[in-house]
């Protein structure tokens, strides 16, 4: 286990609360969807160059930037397809598959997007579920499931919700 600063936190961690300080694994690296990774962008790119911060702020993406994303499946018709990789150890190189900062290997991208972002893995963020003890396991997005039944005090006033995808 050490301690690194990061430089942006994507948005698919956010349930996650993370800081820019993080303490990560470096060995035993579990290779899952949801498993919270830590990496470093090895390239720039002219387009499709920004990531969404759990603030919602877009923030552009450079060589160097050290990144927390998630790993995941992504099926896109105007960007990146990947999936997670079998196996994952720090110095493994995956890509970036969309702005919120998932992770995985490519396997088709839109030429109009031009090829994305390659990630040298660091390790995985650890969180610390037991109080009292120092035993961290990996931090996975979405790991807490949403509460259907949570209420939704308007005070009167009529809500319209609006909701889709690009897809």
């Amino acid at each position: 286990m050490r301690t690194i600063v990061v430089d942006k936190i994507a948005s698919v961690t956010q349930a996650c609360g993370l800081g820019q300080e993080v303490r990560i694994a470096t060995e035993n690296l579990p290779s899952e969807e949801g498993v919270v990774v830590v990496v470093e962008i090895l390239n720039t790119k002219s387009s499709y160059n920004t990531l969404e911060l759990t603030s919602g702020r877009m923030a552009k993406v450079t060589k160097g930037d050290i990144v927390v994303g998630a790993l995941g499946h992504r099926k896109a018709l105007f960007g990146y397809s990947g999936h997670v990789p079998e196996k994952l150890a720090v110095g493994d190189v995956i890509q970036m598959l969309n702005i919120g900062g998932v992770l995985g290997v490519c396997d088709s991208a839109n030429p109009d997007k031009g090829k994305p972002f390659d990630c040298r893995v660091l390790g995985v963020v650890l969180h610390f579920p037991y109080l009292g003890e120092r035993i961290g396991v990996p931090a996975r997005a979405g790991y807490r499931k949403l509460d259907l039944a949570a209420p939704l005090d308007a005070q009167g006033v009529p809500v319209v919700a609006l909701a889709g995808t690009c897809m």
